[in-house]
């Protein structure tokens, strides 16, 4: 299902909001330049104001619409993208000038400031109904610690700001992550206690398809615990990329036990299912197949125009009726990733990559290998040179027009992570592999897999093992690059993916530089 809101702009205090409403159809009303204290007013006010931190995830190129995919994609050891503007993540030499970084930066901080005013002005409207009341709370909260949780990932240390900017105030200064996180792990507390269930009505009020539920809270809590505790333990052995987890209070046993009993209250929420086959598997990828079952939290496609995003142009082929017009085929998987990383075998990457496609003059067909695909002129029937690269299918719209009129959700967030983190949870409370089994072959005999052995394992191997069963699942879901840092195996992965001298991975690569243009207009960053 791919609608879910309506778009309006509304300027307040000279800077336009977007939001979503109940239809499909576009519609742009200037509200006009009003302050946000005179705003505020009633429960239309504050549902408009929360959709607009919504439509904060993708308004901009930077983030979630384009620009912040391709650079997860870049930075992990996955593959190539435009070599010309992403290349410095390929090669782990991101600077601070670096182009695709401060739209990114700001894009974030402005659903930041929007949340920050939700969170700030809604308890003060006089008359609403209280349970929408903290309903919209709790989703402002969910999607400002999203927003935190992929900045303190991305960047580490960086300035954290939880009320509206007043007048004049200058610039903060970088926060320890141990300020960030209990920030994120509050907000996301408050948001699986106040959050609705899936398609809830409450008052006459429902809980629109495509908007933070309980589940969606419990199982970013889930992430977040997961990240800290992997990453305070990968710290612990050695890995300086993640040793600024040390400072977190808690230790990395309590952390994954946190991260087990956030696993426990998403399985036991309502309107969320695995598929039971390797068909369904399939379609839980078709462009027309947005919010099903397994899906958590997804950021909202569109084919109407300034309501898409470039997701599927980013990951299929240019030119081969599979996406919108223009750019395309800017990310896919390289053989050496697809070789050394990953198992090719594994039923969920065969069924998830594209086997054939034919651009304006050349026939593409995978090889026997699944490492790029034969190629073949189609007007004189010559055999071309290989491309040694292997595109997703699991973000093709065929029905796209042009670069962002994909109406493809991008996946935050789904049920199968949910199993994931909690098999890795068992695993290392227990110090026992086999612990790990039960979540890890629910979602193997779903797609008529054997089921995962852990008979000899040592805790290590269990490790590599989990990643590549992540991999294969979650492939090219924004989540690799995070979980090969936190797991401590970034250098060594990206070195077999892409050799020792682009592989190469110092702890600094870890996270990526504060923008030049934000540490200069900011005094307060060092």
């Amino acid at each position: 299902m791919k609608t879910l809101f309506n778009i309006k702009k509304i300027l307040v205090v000279g800077v336009a909001f977007w939001f979503l409403g109940c239809d499909a159809v576009l519609d742009e009303e200037p509200v006009g330049l009003i302050g946000t204290d005179f705003f505020y007013q009633n429960e239309n006010d504050a549902l408009a104001a929360l959709n607009a931190v919504y439509a904060d995830l993708k308004n901009g190129n930077g983030y979630y619409r384009q620009t912040f995919l391709s650079n997860l994609f870049g930075a992990s050891d996955q593959g190539t993208p435009n070599a010309g503007r992403h290349g410095s993540f390929r090669r782990g030499t991101i600077e601070n000038t670096d182009p695709n970084l401060p739209l990114l930066w700001t894009e974030i901080y402005i659903g930041i400031k929007d949340a920050n005013n939700v969170i700030a002005r809604v308890p003060e409207i006089p008359v609403m109904d209280e349970e929408l009341r903290n309903r919209v709370l709790g989703e402002a909260k969910f999607l400002r610690a999203l927003n935190y949780f992929n900045l303190v990932r991305c960047w580490g240390e960086v300035p954290l700001r939880l009320t509206p900017v007043k007048p004049g105030e200058p610039g903060l200064p970088k926060s320890p992550i141990t300020d960030i996180y209990a920030s994120i792990i509050d907000d996301l507390k408050f948001a699986a206690e106040h959050c609705w269930g899936f398609n809830e009505v409450r008052n006459g009020y429902s809980n629109n398809i495509g908007r933070v539920t309980k589940a969606s809270a419990h199982a970013m809590l889930a992430k977040v615990y997961i990240q800290i505790a992997s990453s305070k333990r990968t710290a612990s052995e050695g890995i300086l990329g993640n040793a600024r987890y040390t400072a977190m209070p808690e230790s990395a046993q309590t952390y994954y036990q946190l991260a087990k009993e956030q696993c426990d209250l998403v399985l036991g929420q309502s309107g969320y299912a695995l598929v039971t086959n390797l068909t369904e598997w399939i379609a839980l990828f078709d462009a027309k197949n947005g919010n099903n079952a397994e899906m958590l939290f997804e950021i909202q496609g569109s084919s109407i125009v300034e309501q898409g995003t470039a997701v599927s142009n980013l990951f299929s082929p240019r030119n081969a009726g599979l996406s919108g017009g223009g750019f395309g085929g800017t990310n896919a998987f390289m053989p050496t990733f697809i070789n050394s990383n990953m198992d090719k075998t594994d039923i969920r990457f065969q069924n998830s990559i594209i086997k054939e496609f034919t651009d304006e003059t050349t026939k593409h067909v995978l090889n026997t290998t699944s490492t790029g695909y034969l190629r073949t002129n189609i007007k004189t029937g010559a055999a071309l040179s290989v491309l040694t690269r292997v595109f997703t299918s699991k973000y093709i719209d065929r029905d796209a027009t042009t670069e962002y009129t994909s109406q493809q959700n991008w996946h935050v967030i789904r049920l199968a992570d949910v199993y994931l983190m909690r098999a890795e949870a068992l695993a290392e409370i227990s110090g026992t592999p086999s612990a790990a089994e039960p979540d890890l072959n629910a979602l193997r005999s779903r797609v008529g897999m054997p089921n995962f052995n852990t008979s000899g394992m040592s805790m290590d191997t269990f490790r590599t093992a989990l990643l590549r069963e992540r991999s294969a699942e979650l492939s090219v879901e924004g989540h690799r690059f995070f979980d090969i840092t936190r797991m401590g195996v970034y250098d060594q992965l990206c070195r077999a993916a892409y050799g020792n001298a682009d592989g190469a991975r110092q702890p600094e690569d870890y996270t990526w530089p504060i923008p030049l243009v934000e540490s200069s207009a900011n005094e307060n960053i060092d």
